[in-house]
């Protein structure tokens, strides 16, 4: 089967618009096309101009890491190693998906992929699925497995304001000094989908799972806190001296290596979900594909019932989750579509919510349809600059300090059309220690005049003598090369520092990066969980031996994250962070340009979308995963 591009759709849209046919019959047209054994022999059928080539094989991107402009479920979307400035196709959650498969076909909605005839109940959800197969569904193993993260449940998970809540654990307390966590898990449970428990033995069994060097986990890392896992991970020592123990069937208790206020917020993070034991055992390479076993046993609110490789996955609810009662849906169906085909897949009906590309936001809000079914969500990313304070000219407090006046981040805002908002700090608003008040935005604000100021009494006063300066970033989705253009000509306008583009491709971009040999970074950070640790710590720790991504160093800022790590006190460690932010912008450690902003649509009957304190929908990413616990479906068109 053919798959057609976007830019193929484009110029079938435009052809048969000329022709005098609507959108919602191209619509219909189209989707008859996505279907049709010969797609390319229909574009070429619809005639065009010499100067128009019609293509009949699928255009395929360059590059594997243009990965839509989201991926969705945390099956598409980027957990991400280290928080990561790289979660796209190829690492982005750290390693992550897999490359999008160019050739597989839009699944039919219509039909039941499990063979039953048809869709036999009005609960029923079109994800937005994938846009590539899931290599696995064992997140246990591979974070980055691209998998159904609705099958699976941890200890706790984060809310739609990226609180900490209840999952399999309902309390969870640290001792007196923080030095060890004991969690309650709900007792005399059936929770996994065959009937057996979910116990502590569960989570005991699955992190020393996590940390073996054979099991190859990519984000293993992300238990170093807990004492002997970097030993057992990177040293091959006994997994079962690993600082886990179950206390009784319904308590966990976990010792860390030192005082750790952090640790509930990263239990909750998908990479701590369990496995099912037994099923490892029994088919350890295989135990997530309902091909291969005669049943997928997980405890999440979601089961795997259907696995047809490139095309669907289909889940059923789990009636044995503890949240079973309260959730509405039957029956989640997840095509595999590739990115190429844009928001096609949305309009002819084979998804009830879609992402917006950026070049389709303008046409979607002039659709009076679709414009009532758009959503708009600031996504827990950032975009900002690191200069290299190790060399010239940003070795200068001066000359960093002259950049970080001198971008309009409103206008490199307005470039993107409205897919990123101001960034005043490291952590997104509605996340634990976003700060906007005036004692932080008061540190770099755009003001040219102080831009220029700041440079008399050097060598480049009055914007003149700047040696070569070059701005590199990775090659990739996002808006990431459309704002380093804007920002190259506001430091031209404003300081006269004519800044040359490097975009690298993303293996070449983080070896340089991580070498700190490249003079001024544009960089991204998708956060793995809603903690400033996530950020100030993994990002700016000066003192980690391998993973830098800077060379600015500043010794109370790296004593500060090491006490945010361990303070138990929200509103301490508030304050801890508060001054993270404050040492970091004063000396221009980092300049911030942008938060993410995304844009969604969903089908009118898709009832129940969580909503985020600022107001905002929000959908199932890379830490949120729980939208399906409240969504249900009232009125839909048949």
């Amino acid at each position: 089967m053919v798959t057609i591009d976007q830019e193929q759709i484009r110029l079938l849209e435009k052809r048969l618009r000329g022709a005098g046919v609507d959108r919602r019959t191209f619509l219909k047209i189209a989707g008859a096309a996505m279907a049709a054994p010969a797609a390319g022999t229909l574009l070429a059928a619809c005639g065009g101009d010499d100067d128009e080539p019609v293509a009949t094989v699928p255009a395929v991107a360059d590059d594997p890491t243009e990965a839509p402009e989201e991926t969705v479920e945390a099956e598409a979307t980027e957990p991400m190693a280290d928080a990561t400035e790289e979660p796209d196709a190829t690492e982005d959650t750290g390693a992550a998906t897999e490359e999008p498969d160019a050739t597989a076909p839009a699944a039919d909605a219509t039909a039941s992929p499990s063979g039953s005839g048809g869709m036999d109940t009005d609960q029923f959800f079109l994800d937005y699925g994938y846009d590539n197969d899931p290599s696995s569904h064992d997140y246990n193993a591979n974070l980055y497995c691209n998998g159904a993260s609705s099958i699976w449940s941890g200890l706790m998970t984060y809310d739609e304001n990226f609180e900490i809540v209840p999952d399999w654990a309902t309390e969870w307390t640290p001792n007196d000094d923080g030095t060890m966590w004991t969690f309650n898990i709900r007792p005399d449970n059936t929770g996994f989908s065959n009937g057996d428990p979910v116990t502590a033995e569960t989570f005991v069994y699955s992190w020393q799972r996590l940390l073996t060097p054979a099991t190859a986990a990519p984000y293993a890392s992300i238990l170093y806190d807990i004492l002997n896992a970097e030993e057992i991970n990177l040293e091959d020592a006994d997994p079962t001296t690993l600082g886990v123990r179950a206390v009784d069937e319904w308590t966990l208790e976990v010792d860390m290596v030192g005082p750790r206020g952090v640790f509930p917020s990263i239990v909750a993070y998908l990479a701590a979900v369990p496995s099912h034991p037994p099923s490892v055992e029994a088919n350890p390479d295989t135990w997530t594909d309902p091909n291969e076993v005669d049943e997928v046993v997980s405890n999440g609110p979601f089961r795997l019932v259907a696995w047809e490789h490139d095309t669907v996955v289909e889940l059923e609810k789990n009636e044995n989750h503890w949240n079973a009662s309260e959730i509405q849906l039957e029956r989640i169906i997840q095509p595999i579509i590739p990115v190429e085909q844009g928001m096609l897949p949305y309009e002819v009906g084979d998804r009830d919510w879609g992402i917006v590309p950026g070049p389709d936001l303008t046409r979607v809000n002039a659709d009076p349809q679709l414009s009532e079914e758009l959503v708009r969500y600031v996504y827990p990313g950032v975009w900002f600059l690191l200069p290299q304070v190790t060399i010239a000219p940003f070795d200068q407090l001066e000359v960093r300090t002259a950049v970080s006046h001198a971008i309009d981040r409103d206008r490199v805002v307005e470039v993107t059309n409205g897919q990123g908002q101001p960034m005043t700090s490291m952590m997104p608003p509605g996340l634990f220690g976003f700060f906007d008040d005036e004692e932080i935005t008061s540190i770099q604000p755009f003001d040219p005049d102080l831009a220029m100021a700041a440079l008399e009494g050097t060598d480049f006063e009055g914007g003149q003598n700047w040696p070569e300066i070059v701005m590199t970033l990775r090659q990739e989705a996002h808006n990431s090369q459309i704002m380093a253009e804007d920002m190259a000509a506001q430091l031209l306008d404003n300081l006269g520092m004519d800044v040359q583009l490097n975009v690298m491709e993303p293996v070449s971009f983080r070896a340089s990066l991580w070498a700190t040999e490249l003079q001024l970074v544009f960089i991204r950070w998708f956060y793995d969980y809603p903690d400033p640790n996530n950020g100030y710590f993994d990002m700016f720790y000066s003192q980690k031996e391998t993973g830098k991504r800077q060379a600015w160093s500043n010794a109370e800022f790296d004593d500060l994250t090491i006490a945010g790590k361990e303070e138990t006190d929200p509103e301490a460690r508030l304050e801890i962070y508060r001054q993270c932010e404050t040492i970091i912008q004063g000396d221009r450690g980092y300049v911030p340009i942008t938060y993410r902003v995304s844009y969604y649509l969903f089908k009118p009957w898709v009832m129940g979308l969580p909503v985020n304190q600022q107001g905002n929908v929000v959908p199932n990413g890379n830490m949120y995963l729980r939208m399906f616990d409240s969504v249900f479906i009232e009125g839909r068109e048949v």
